[in-house]
């Protein structure tokens, strides 16, 4: 069994369990979008970086962005070496991973030795679009989520 920690603060908790359950899936092998995923199910939106990491750190000054670029579906900010706090007004919105998870994703999702920073598209059942190599913009986010939900 894979153990996931989410720290969710999405209200009524029925949204994180559902974008907790994805991650879980996300990390079982073999595990593929179905015909019969719910289409209506926000995908996730998966930011790896780091405290380290420049780049990294200057996306977060374009968090409040970024989630508008990404609705409707969430960001999850993974970052590899500890977990970034969300400002007030943004905690509802944006979701943490624990760094361990973050760093077994990236490895598996960027391979080894990735670059940082990276982001993945998810859908319901876990899987991942081609990732985004380097910083993103809200602008590149909205047109890369397009061009990634479109592809599956």
């Amino acid at each position: 069994m894979v153990g996931l920690s989410i720290r969710c603060r999405a209200s009524g908790g029925g949204l994180a369990r559902r974008l907790a359950t994805a991650m879980v899936l996300a990390l079982l092998p073999g595990v593929a979008w179905g015909e019969a995923a719910d289409a209506t199910m926000p995908h996730q939106i998966v930011l790896f970086g780091a405290r380290w990491c420049a780049p990294c750190m200057a996306e977060l000054g374009h968090l409040p962005d970024l989630v508008r670029a990404a609705a409707p579906d969430r960001l999850v900010l993974a970052w590899i070496d500890r977990p970034i706090p969300i400002r007030g007004e943004l905690a509802g919105q944006v979701d943490t991973m624990d760094a361990v998870e973050a760093r077994r994703l990236a490895d598996r999702e960027l391979g080894e030795g990735f670059g940082l920073p990276a982001a993945i598209a998810m859908g319901p059942a876990g899987r991942a679009c081609r990732p985004l190599r380097g910083s993103i913009a809200a602008t590149d986010l909205a047109a890369w989520r397009r061009n990634c939900l479109a592809s599956r």
